[in-house]
Protein backbone atom coordinates (compact mmCIF):
# COMPACT_ATOMS: atom_id res chain seq x y z
CA UNK A 1 0.00 0.00 0.00
CA UNK A 2 1.37 3.13 -0.73
CA UNK A 3 1.03 5.92 2.08
CA UNK A 4 1.13 9.67 1.26
CA UNK A 5 3.99 11.68 3.36
CA UNK A 6 1.97 14.20 6.36
CA UNK A 7 2.60 17.53 4.86
CA UNK A 8 2.27 20.75 6.41
CA UNK A 9 -0.79 22.76 5.66
CA UNK A 10 -4.80 21.94 5.25
CA UNK A 11 -6.13 18.82 5.81
CA UNK A 12 -8.06 16.43 3.73
CA UNK A 13 -11.86 16.39 4.73
CA UNK A 14 -13.18 12.78 4.98
CA UNK A 15 -14.69 13.31 1.46
CA UNK A 16 -11.27 14.20 -0.13
CA UNK A 17 -9.54 11.59 1.67
CA UNK A 18 -11.98 8.71 0.31
CA UNK A 19 -11.86 10.12 -3.26
CA UNK A 20 -7.62 9.97 -3.13
CA UNK A 21 -8.23 6.23 -1.36
CA UNK A 22 -10.29 5.08 -4.35
CA UNK A 23 -7.69 6.15 -6.95
CA UNK A 24 -4.97 4.24 -4.70
CA UNK A 25 -7.61 1.16 -4.73
CA UNK A 26 -7.66 1.23 -8.29
CA UNK A 27 -4.15 1.33 -8.88
CA UNK A 28 -3.54 -1.20 -6.19
CA UNK A 29 -6.36 -3.85 -8.41
CA UNK A 30 -4.77 -2.67 -11.93
CA UNK A 31 -1.06 -3.69 -10.51
CA UNK A 32 -2.54 -7.25 -8.53
CA UNK A 33 -4.46 -7.94 -12.13
CA UNK A 34 -1.66 -7.28 -14.41
CA UNK A 35 -4.61 -4.72 -15.92
CA UNK A 36 -2.03 -2.66 -18.56
CA UNK A 37 -4.95 -0.95 -19.35
CA UNK A 38 -6.38 -0.23 -16.57
CA UNK A 39 -3.29 0.72 -14.69
CA UNK A 40 -2.71 3.36 -17.35
CA UNK A 41 -6.94 5.01 -17.08
CA UNK A 42 -6.10 5.25 -13.70
CA UNK A 43 -2.56 7.27 -13.88
CA UNK A 44 -4.43 9.05 -16.66
CA UNK A 45 -7.74 9.70 -14.47
CA UNK A 46 -5.08 11.28 -11.27
CA UNK A 47 -3.36 12.90 -13.33
CA UNK A 48 -6.00 14.60 -14.85
CA UNK A 49 -7.74 15.32 -10.89
CA UNK A 50 -3.86 16.71 -9.59
CA UNK A 51 -3.27 19.02 -12.53
CA UNK A 52 -6.72 20.21 -13.43
CA UNK A 53 -6.97 24.16 -13.55
CA UNK A 54 -7.88 25.54 -10.33
CA UNK A 55 -11.42 26.94 -11.22
CA UNK A 56 -12.40 23.09 -11.14
CA UNK A 57 -12.93 23.81 -7.41
CA UNK A 58 -10.71 21.20 -5.63
CA UNK A 59 -9.18 22.10 -2.26
CA UNK A 60 -5.22 22.94 -2.37
CA UNK A 61 -5.46 19.64 -0.03
CA UNK A 62 -6.59 17.84 -2.65
CA UNK A 63 -4.39 19.11 -5.34
CA UNK A 64 -1.55 18.34 -3.20
CA UNK A 65 -2.25 14.57 -1.84
CA UNK A 66 -3.17 13.60 -5.90
CA UNK A 67 -0.01 14.89 -6.60
CA UNK A 68 1.90 13.20 -4.09
CA UNK A 69 -0.22 9.84 -5.01
CA UNK A 70 1.21 10.43 -9.05
CA UNK A 71 4.81 11.12 -7.88
CA UNK A 72 4.16 7.41 -6.19
CA UNK A 73 2.30 5.97 -8.81
CA UNK A 74 5.10 6.87 -11.16
CA UNK A 75 6.74 4.02 -10.59
CA UNK A 76 4.23 1.52 -11.19
CA UNK A 77 4.90 -0.04 -14.32
CA UNK A 78 3.65 -3.65 -15.75
CA UNK A 79 6.47 -5.35 -17.14
CA UNK A 80 5.01 -6.39 -20.43
CA UNK A 81 5.00 -9.72 -21.67
CA UNK A 82 7.35 -10.46 -24.43
CA UNK A 83 5.42 -13.99 -25.31
CA UNK A 84 3.15 -12.74 -26.64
Amino acid sequence: MITIPECTGPALSFTEAQRVQRYQNRLIRALAARDQRQLRRTKQYVLAAAYQPRRRGLSPALRNALRQLSWHMSAMLLTRDRSR
